[in-house]
């Protein structure tokens, strides 16, 4: 090779060394960069995960917060209603339900919660973000805290009443908030607040990330953005909808029907705009819950929403304020003509008959209503007249009212009334008048049912419905009882003596005598007193007893009875909820038909179809029926036709007293004197 083309040589040899380096670091650089916008593409899906794991424990612990704000009201009101001594048990009862269900729901959360949680600390990110664990430490604090509180709660819902008044002073966290759930309170807002800024902070690096990564990853990530960012709002929306909406039913709630009443006081104190508001109570509900179970109420509610729904307009504001109560806000509507039609419309709507797990059961409501201003300028005083009207209402079953002045009149005059009943029982000014009880064949005397009365010092002469429903509830009712057994102890006693037959007197029962011990040693002292036999009486229950929480208690007490030879009869029979079972195992001697169903002979076939069903029922059973009500002599041949052994009503007489009452009686043929003669 000469001299001159070895420099060639050399100079080719060079390029293609420098070539070559270049083509290196070329290749080097495309790796370099492939492996960059593959490290960043990583990255920011392990962020995105991250965020959108946190954005999910974000939205459970809002909700979970949500959920204990809830749960503490409930049980802070429970035990409020305990140091109440005169709170009956069915209202202490659903609220010691509704508290464990909410332990149950707030467990579930806490149990997600956890779960999320140990994904994230799986997530690569979790290694490179250190103040994690402080939202750890948070969280496990908070949890610790809240079962501490829920272990508390759980206690006071199991209590008795009798605990729950003894110890209400010494459960301070429950009753004031400022103690331990004010502290769970502000911990689930630091927990919320620490997930916020780690969020903040992953969107920033997420932002960052993606203006060095370029348009190579843009476009993608942009998209993946947009969607974390929707689900964000999602989650915001649920969580105000959940604040904000009955879950069973999807109406508004209570919280959602305060804050849109505020607004249209405020509206009407800007513009002067009116509205309207109705209140919905619903029949028998407690008797469908206790008897067909929860499930049987729940569909009874969803029903009453839908047809509150189809009866009002889509601008109307329909709410489940809790338990069987519904309100509807009708805005711009100041005509009480216009809301009664309205409020009638909805009763109708509302009327049905629902299957369920292959029973019928009849929904009904009544429904009260007060127009503002007309009727109210301010929230308390337009819930206190709404509450009036709805009184009113429930008076009439199945039908509206809306308020009116005579309407506070006469709750003024009911709770005056309310008050004289305290002392009732104690100035003996309960009186009893006998009804006569005649063989429908041949008219003969058989006995008295004995009807209470309430001899008013100011208004005279009271008849049941003035006052029997201002006793619901309330312990009042045991001192009528045990006055009505004792006049009639007395005046069987006079009767024979003086030589009548008065036959066998039947005594209304109520429940919370039978409960117990006090119905049966009420009859047992008052037939000791007066020398009288267990065959002088019987007792008249009504077929609720069937739904009573303590039906097995008044079962045994009915047991009691008939082992002394006293006869039992199920009074109003048709109107509950009785079904088959019930009369198969039920120790009771008579059926009474009643007076709505004899009402219906000559008008209303299904009427009378049904009183042909219960006499058929009763002569299949081997018990004797009862036909109350009787006012025409077409209603005593229709039952002598189908087979009513035993009526009583206005054809026969009216109710009387008791000396009245003695001049109908029949006579031994010799009159044996002496005070402990006895007749059976």
């Amino acid at each position: 090779m000469s001299e001159r083309s070895r420099p060639v040589s050399r100079n080719r040899q060079s390029m293609k060394t420098y070539i070559r380096s270049i083509g290196r670091h070329y290749l080097n650089a495309v790796i370099a960069m492939t492996l960059l916008i593959a490290a960043t593409y990583l990255m920011l899906v392990v962020a995105l995960d991250r965020h959108s794991l946190q954005q999910s424990i974000s939205f459970l612990t809002s909700n979970q917060f949500i959920r204990f704000e809830q749960f503490a009201n409930k049980t802070r009101a429970l035990t409020r209603a305990s140091a109440d001594p005169n709170m009956p048990d069915y209202m202490i009862d659903p609220m010691r339900e509704d508290i464990h269900e909410a332990i149950g729901e707030v467990r579930v959360v806490s149990r997600q919660m956890g779960e999320l949680h140990d994904q994230i600390k799986r997530n690569f990110l979790e290694k490179l973000n250190p103040s994690d664990e402080l939202s750890e430490q948070l969280r496990l604090d908070l949890e610790e805290r809240l079962n501490d509180f829920l272990e508390h709660a759980a206690r006071i819902a199991d209590a008795t009443a009798k605990e729950r008044q003894e110890r209400y002073s010494s459960w301070g966290p429950i009753e004031n908030p400022v103690t331990s759930d004010s502290i769970l309170i502000r911990q689930f807002g630091d927990l919320v607040g620490h997930t916020k800024v780690i969020g903040t902070g992953l969107l920033a690096l997420i932002a960052a990330t993606v203006i060095l990564a370029r348009l190579l990853l843009f476009t993608p990530l942009l998209k993946k953005l947009r969607n974390e960012y929707r689900r964000t709002i999602d989650f915001e929306n649920r969580l105000q909808q959940l604040a904000h909406t009955d879950a069973l039913t999807g109406l508004s709630n209570r919280t959602a029907f305060n804050h849109t009443l505020s607004n249209f006081f405020g509206d009407l104190e800007r513009t002067g705009t009116g509205f309207s508001l109705l209140l919905v109570d619903l029949h028998r509900f407690k008797s469908v819950n206790d008897n067909l179970g929860h499930q049987a109420g729940d569909a009874v509610l969803r029903h009453v929403a839908g047809a509150l729904e189809r009866a009002f307009r889509s601008s109307d504001i329909i709410a489940r304020l809790g338990g069987d109560e519904f309100t509807v806000l009708v805005p711009g509507l100041s005509n009480a003509t216009a809301l009664a039609a309205m409020a009638e419309r909805a009763v109708e709507a509302i009327a049905a008959e629902i299957e369920f797990d292959g029973q019928i059961i009849e929904v009904s409501a009544s429904i009260g209503g007060a127009v503002v201003p007309s009727h109210a300028s301010d929230e308390a005083s337009l819930l206190r007249v709404v509450d009036l009207a709805l009184y009113t209402a429930k008076g009439r079953r199945n039908s509206a009212f809306i308020f009116d002045e005579t309407t506070l009149a006469q709750r003024l005059e009911q709770n005056q009334l309310s008050l004289a009943l305290v002392l009732a029982a104690d100035r003996n000014e309960f009186v009893v008048h006998y009804q006569p009880k005649v063989d429908l064949r041949t008219g003969t005397h058989l006995g008295f049912e004995a009807l209470v009365r309430w001899q008013h010092p100011e208004l005279g002469l009271l008849q049941p419905g003035r006052f029997l429903p201002l006793m619901e509830g309330t312990q009042l009712i045991r001192g009528m009882t045990r006055a009505v057994v004792a006049a009639v102890g007395r005046d069987l006693d006079v009767w024979k003596a003086m030589g009548l037959i008065p036959g066998t007197i039947s005594i209304n029962m109520p429940e919370v005598v039978l409960t117990n011990q006090e119905g049966y040693n009420l009859l047992s002292e008052t037939i000791q007193e007066n020398g009288l036999e267990w065959s002088d009486f019987a007792v008249e229950i009504t077929e609720d007893v069937f739904l009573n929480r303590a039906a097995d208690r008044i079962l045994d007490t009915v047991a009691r009875f008939r082992e002394h030879g006293l006869s039992v009869s199920l009074d109003d029979f048709g109107t509950g909820f009785a079904s088959l079972v019930h009369l198969r195992d039920f120790p009771f001697d008579e059926l009474k038909i009643d007076r709505s169903f004899v009402a219906g002979i000559g008008s209303d076939a299904r009427s009378e179809q049904i009183i042909r069903a219960v006499i058929d029922l009763s002569r299949n059973l081997g018990k004797h029926c009862v036909a109350e009500g009787i006012e025409t002599e077409a209603q005593s041949r229709f039952l002598v036709e189908a087979g009513c052994e035993i009526g009583q009503g206005y054809l026969f007489a009216k109710p009387l007293p008791a000396a009245q009452a003695a001049d109908r009686l029949p006579r031994w043929p010799r009159i044996i004197a002496g005070r402990n003669f006895h007749c059976g």
